[in-house]
């Protein structure tokens, strides 16, 4: 039996209070607008795709942000949910591999805007390095051998991570307040 207990990842879901937050949660009918990973905890460091900078929705793409940096130090108020998901070493080691990736070639990657349309009507849409925040997080879970979706990682919404069985919820709250398990 594999020993789970030393490598974990870290789902972060968020409910952000800016326009397009606001416009996402309201449509789906859902609590939480965005989709995040980590490697630790400590969520120093969190992988997604959305707005690279704070006040400009438009220029999105991957980022790394943090619970103290980034988007998330202006929004240090927004309520997030951690989900721990217990991984074998192999499994972490490739989704650290995946992401090192997507930090060397920033530069290529864009947000998939029209993918969250279409998320939304259920219309699977995933352009060549182009992602919306929970379609990464799930092409990266699916590319690293962690989880196998039962749709298209395009169509997966950020609160469907709450209905997965093996994540376990650590933490609900702001994001400032959030100290590490």
């Amino acid at each position: 039996m594999l020993d789970h207990s030393e490598y974990n990842l870290y789902i972060v879901l968020s409910k952000t209070n800016t326009v397009l937050g606001r416009v996402i949660r309201k449509y789906l009918g859902v609590e939480y607008n965005h989709c995040s990973i980590s490697l630790d905890s400590s969520l120093e460091e969190l992988y997604s795709f959305g707005r690279k900078r704070v006040h400009n929705f438009i220029d999105a793409g991957f980022v790394v942000e943090g619970k103290d940096h980034g988007f998330f130090k202006t929004y240090s108020n927004a309520n997030i949910s951690v989900l721990q998901w217990p991984v074998t070493k192999q499994e972490w080691e490739q989704v650290k591999k995946h992401i090192e990736r997507f930090k060397a070639n920033n530069d290529i990657y864009k947000y998939n805007i029209l993918g969250l349309i279409s998320c939304s009507l259920d219309i699977p849409y995933s352009p060549k390095n182009e992602y919306f925040c929970s379609q990464f997080v799930a092409d990266l879970l699916v590319k690293s051998g962690v989880y196998r979706f039962d749709k298209d990682p395009s169509l997966v919404k950020p609160h469907e991570f709450l209905e997965l069985n093996n994540l376990t919820t650590t933490y609900t709250g702001r994001i400032g307040s959030y100290c590490p398990i």
